[in-house]
């Protein structure tokens, strides 16, 4: 018996998916535009309505109270400083509590506290493609009054930059899942356990050993705190404004072109040690926030190199399960097709290949199932990733002339089909 022609279409592998990507909304309610994912990347908004068949949301440093260790139930909190226990000039509730709320609002919220899970979206009318994602709340250099600090490494610029401002009186982080760790649940939208994977501690565990815990299979990654030198050029608070030599480059060089397009205060403020976890991991689209006025988007492609002195000259180092940082091959800057938000159109990056936008090209990437062993011949395929900084309150305290707001970035990408919907 001969097949029809419609038997014999190829399965389709991937299938365009929106999502819609939104942080630092700083318990200002928004308009958010259709999808099918809502990332949610910290400081957070207590929104009653978001229909969106998969919410993805992690905490910011303003989320102390989604932090265990500002519980006052907790032998830690006996420790810690009465500023640590208050936060603008309120008492902080039970995490414990907050974290219900979560679980409330049903199984379409996954609220995770450095860890991963996949996501599968099975709406008939949905796209029924599938996900793997990592979040993090951890945010680097910004003392034991702000949520989920940690202190960045010796080798990250900002340490040496403003050593005062960035690790002073910081409090430490640990993290129950150990460098290399697989034993992250896997979960199928529900919400992560409450068991804290921060802890304030006067022991230190490094910046890289806390990335590290990034599964090498993600697909998206979603981190408070931006990478080092993509979406992260702020002003750092408190500096005197004093020229004190050229920025350092991702590569931990120093860079005279990069030094002269800013000004004396303007820093790249995000982390260099997620920044070299990334280069490893080099997942589809990484969603970040933090520093409000970075907000935007940055292709990021990756070029495999030769030798472990090689990844080490060039600042991405080499991961402690044997894995090799690729380099940066090249960059480019998103421009947004709808800056003003009174126009009503949606802020689009596309990766898919049939967008119209300037700038929009299908993502360099592609999905090889099968992994030999720990070396990169299973992740060849990982040649590009998307940075996205979707940060939505555009100003910073103490907001002259009022709240300013960005758009959320709304990204369409091709994801994996999930099994049972591959031949419709």
């Amino acid at each position: 018996m001969n097949s029809s022609p419609s038997d014999q279409r190829p399965t389709r592998r991937t299938r365009r998916t929106r999502i819609v990507c939104i942080s630092d909304t700083h318990n200002c309610t928004i308009k958010l535009p259709k999808g099918d994912v809502l990332i949610h990347a910290g400081d957070l908004t207590n929104q009653e309505k978001a229909d969106f068949e998969a919410k993805v949301v992690i905490a910011g440093n303003h989320d102390k109270a989604l932090d265990p260790a500002s519980s006052s139930d907790s032998s830690q909190h006996q420790a810690l400083s009465p500023e640590f226990c208050h936060f603008h000039n309120l008492s902080l509730p039970n995490p414990e509590q907050c974290l219900s709320l979560f679980e409330a609002h049903g199984p379409s919220i996954t609220y995770l506290h450095h860890e991963s899970a996949e996501i599968k979206l099975a709406h008939p009318r949905g796209p029924r493609t599938k996900f793997k994602v990592f979040g993090s709340p951890g945010t680097p250099g910004l003392g034991e009054k702000w949520a989920f600090g940690y202190e960045r490494d010796e080798n990250d610029p900002n340490r040496a930059r403003y050593p005062n401002q960035e690790n002073g009186d910081s409090r430490t982080v640990t993290t129950e899942i150990k460098s290399g760790s697989q034993s992250n649940p896997e979960k199928k939208t529900s919400r992560s356990g409450s068991q804290s994977h921060f802890s304030p501690i006067s022991s230190s565990i490094s910046a890289k050993e806390i990335w590290s815990s990034i599964p090498p299979d993600t697909d998206i990654l979603v981190t408070h705190t931006p990478p080092y030198g993509h979406c992260d050029l702020g002003v750092v608070r408190g500096s005197d404004g004093s020229d004190d030599g050229p920025s350092p480059t991702r590569s931990g060089g120093t860079g005279g072109q990069e030094a002269k397009t800013k000004t004396e205060t303007d820093r790249h403020l995000g982390c260099y040690s997620l920044l070299q976890r990334l280069s490893v991991v080099r997942p589809r689209l990484h969603v970040c926030g933090h520093v409000h006025r970075a907000r935007g988007s940055e292709r990021v492609w990756w070029s495999p190199v030769s030798s472990p002195s090689a990844s080490v000259s060039m600042g991405m180092g080499m991961e402690d399960d044997g894995e090799l940082g690729w380099i940066e091959s090249a960059t480019k800057k998103w421009t947004d097709p709808s800056p003003d938000p009174k126009s009503g159109k949606i802020s689009l990056v596309d990766l898919t290949g049939r967008g119209r936008e300037g700038g929009s090209g299908k993502l360099d990437w592609v999905d090889i199932d099968t992994v030999i062993g720990k070396s990169r011949g299973g992740r060849e395929g990982r040649k590009e990733t998307c940075v996205v900084n979707c940060a939505i309150l555009a100003s910073n305290y103490p907001r002259v002339g009022g709240k300013k707001f960005h758009t959320p970035v709304v990204v369409d990408l091709e994801l994996p089909v999930c099994e049972e919907s591959q031949d419709y």
